[in-house]
């Protein structure tokens, strides 16, 4: 027997996943351009809020379809990330040297800055064919040709008990997830599992942000912690991978310089600028790992998850009466919900 789809929880998710695509769209041309690095950092951040709401909400939108609307969503956040890494390093490190006081460091830091934009030039070249690809598979297309139906017929619909429990499921399974690498925060040497932590707190953090208008508070206060939480652990990741790495890239140059010349003296005047930066990057990171576990410290004594836990809850306690049982007949049943 098939089972009755909710139609509060295909136009809730039809019209997350639709403003997130049309987000996207919108990015495509600059993109493309690579003019502005806040374009492909816009057009990034939809590609992963689409990639957060399909798995949610996908199987009740278009069961035969959705996987391969997260395939291809995929392949574009892909190439989109490593441009957009890419761009973060050649952006710290050109404000890095136009601080650099004259002296041997200009040098190595110079070298380094000109290795990177070579290699985001070659970068944009997967960035373009990662849009034509989701441009001739008209995967885009699609799901504009699904969702928008979906939100123009159901528009308006009342919110469910059962989307309400939804929202406070995901919530719980993505806050359990990333609180699991709790017991690594103490060992600022689990470099892999801090990285693990801040991909949790990403999932943990769109999925705030697609249930947030279901309530009140609109998850505010948590939806600052994730922020500042990611922000601090992918600055830890950032250092982590600098001193990975500038020491295969100092080889590198350093063989380069000797097929080259035939000796490795031209790369002697680079070695002090490329320590200087990993000198930097070094204690950047000691600092933002010791900023992240105070912060930490202070939202445990806070009891901001347990919180975060009870709110969610408590929203899917208060469900709305039925029609044929007004809330004036409810009697003690409507006083525990209230009350819960």
């Amino acid at each position: 027997m098939k089972t009755k789809t909710d139609p509060s929880i295909q136009e809730f998710g039809a019209g997350i996943l639709l403003n997130n695509l049309s987000a996207l769209e919108s990015e495509f041309e600059g993109v493309r351009k690579a003019e502005d690095i806040e374009a492909i950092h816009r057009m990034r951040v939809a590609s992963r809020r689409l990639r957060a709401a399909l798995p949610l909400f996908g199987p009740v939108i278009s069961p035969k379809k959705h996987t391969e609307w997260i395939r291809h969503i995929g392949r574009l956040t892909k190439a989109l990330g490593a441009a957009r890494d890419s761009d973060v390093q050649i952006d710290h490190l050109g404000e890095y040297l136009r601080a650099l006081p004259p002296g041997p460091a200009r040098p190595g830091a110079r070298r380094l800055l000109l290795r990177l934009r070579q290699q985001r030039q070659k970068l944009q070249d997967h960035v373009k064919d990662a849009l034509d690809d989701a441009i001739q598979s008209n995967v885009l297309m699609d799901m504009e040709r699904k969702l928008r139906p979906i939100v123009d017929k159901l528009q308006g619909t009342p919110q469910s008990p059962e989307l309400c429990n939804r929202a406070s499921a995901a919530i719980r399974e993505k806050l359990q997830r990333f609180l699991e690498f709790e017991p690594f925060i103490d060992q600022p040497e689990a470099k892999e599992e801090l990285h693990a932590m801040r991909i949790a707190a990403k999932r943990l953090r769109y999925t705030l942000e697609i249930f947030s208008p279901l309530y009140e508070s609109e998850l505010k206060a948590y939806l600052k912690v994730m922020r500042q939480t990611q922000e601090l652990l992918g600055n830890i990741h950032d250092c982590d991978v600098w001193m990975v790495f500038l020491p295969t890239f100092e080889e590198r140059e350093r063989l380069r310089t000797l097929r080259y010349f035939g000796n490795q003296r031209p790369f002697q005047r680079l070695l002090p600028g490329l320590e200087a930066y990993y000198a930097d990057r070094r204690a950047a990171r000691d600092q933002e790992y010791a900023d992240f576990l105070q912060k930490w410290q202070n939202w445990r004594q806070e009891g901001l998850w347990d919180r975060l836990i009870n709110e969610v809850t408590a929203r899917c306690l208060v469900v709305p009466p039925s029609p044929a049982e007004p809330a004036a007949d409810a009697g003690p049943a409507n006083e525990q919900a209230e009350s819960a």
